[in-house]
């Protein structure tokens, strides 16, 4: 008879760079920008959640998938859920007020764009 030794294995709860904060589709993910203190702030469209971490998404087409995805790997800062969709505007001017944006992605209304595009055509 052999002697089997005893295995211990220990099953970590805390967040590690390899942990998916969040994965979502193109369609449903949006970026609010960074704040003053270094920190992203990324929109899970379908769930109106904002999640708060200290990296950037990864960006990658999935096989057979016509649409990019985004994921944002590492520790989460904190999560927010938004109740309303102009809870968004809120949570902008919160994080303004208390730590300030270094960077905030352009909004671009292509309304405006295509009305200038379209000046003076007849139907």
């Amino acid at each position: 008879m052999s002697d089997t030794p005893a295995r211990h294995e220990t099953i970590s709860t805390t967040l590690t760079q390899d942990n998916i904060v969040l994965e979502q589709s193109g369609s449903y993910y949006g970026y609010l920008g960074q704040d003053g203190e270094g920190f992203h702030h990324h929109v899970d469209e379908a769930t109106n959640t904002v999640y708060v971490t200290p990296d950037r998404a990864e960006r990658f087409l999935p096989d057979n998938a016509g649409l990019y995805w985004f994921r944002v790997h590492g520790e989460l800062d904190h999560t927010e859920k938004l109740e309303r969709d102009e809870d968004r505007n809120r949570w902008i001017a919160y994080v303004e007020s208390v730590r300030g944006w270094t960077k905030r992605p352009i909004h671009l209304d292509v309304t405006e764009v295509f009305a200038k595009m379209h000046e003076g055509d007849r139907r």
